[in-house]
């Protein structure tokens, strides 16, 4: 690696973990929505619990490393999110739908989140070496998938709810299993400075 091990002060097995039990819930209030009389509440709570998510994982990044992401990283997460939220609301005004997806919305700024870590994770490794193309390909992956299920408007709220809770899965599988990728690089440098 490059520069300074930016995974010392960051928990990213934790983040892991947090993510797959929240879409696993998020997945589980599916069958809660099944009734039609509960999907108005199965889809606030979907949308409060990723939302808590986000703030929680803004939160423990900004207060624990504030060099892990650059600012013009931070900034384009905030244009590319709020780019997303007026194209939502100028859809939704133009066709007559007001059913905006929020919890699609919410899961792609998550996404978008990790996609930008990956990003900045990619620079800390040599250009064209196996890592920096691998987390480049699950940045480019994850905003993709992320800006699909957020553009979907035409949807039930049953299946953006599911189709959200998946994406946090398989967000939360990347996160736990690269944080075992950079544990190993960690221990291989270490070895390979005291050799």
């Amino acid at each position: 690696m490059t520069g300074s091990v930016p995974h010392k002060s960051v928990p990213l097995l934790g983040h892991g973990i947090l993510l797959i039990c929240l879409g696993t819930a998020v997945c589980a209030l599916g069958s809660l929505m099944a009734k039609p009389v509960r999907a108005p509440l199965g889809y606030i709570i979907a949308a409060a619990a990723i939302a808590t998510c986000l703030v929680m994982v803004l939160a423990t990044f900004g207060r624990r490393e504030t060099k892990t992401i650059p600012r013009p990283v931070i900034t384009a997460f905030l244009a590319v999110g709020s780019v997303m939220v007026c194209f939502m609301a100028f859809s939704a005004i133009q066709t007559g739908l007001l059913e905006i997806p929020v919890v699609g919305v919410l899961a792609c700024l998550l996404g978008l989140f990790w996609s930008s870590w990956y990003m900045s994770l990619a620079f800390k490794f040599p250009p064209r070496s196996p890592q920096a193309v691998g987390l480049c390909s699950l940045a480019v992956a994850n905003s993709s998938l992320g800006i699909i299920l957020a553009t979907r408007t035409g949807y039930s709220k049953l299946s953006i709810v599911v189709a959200a809770g998946c994406y946090i899965i398989v967000l939360g599988v990347q996160v736990y299993l690269l944080a075992a990728l950079l544990y190993r690089e960690l221990v291989r440098v270490k070895v390979f400075d005291r050799g």
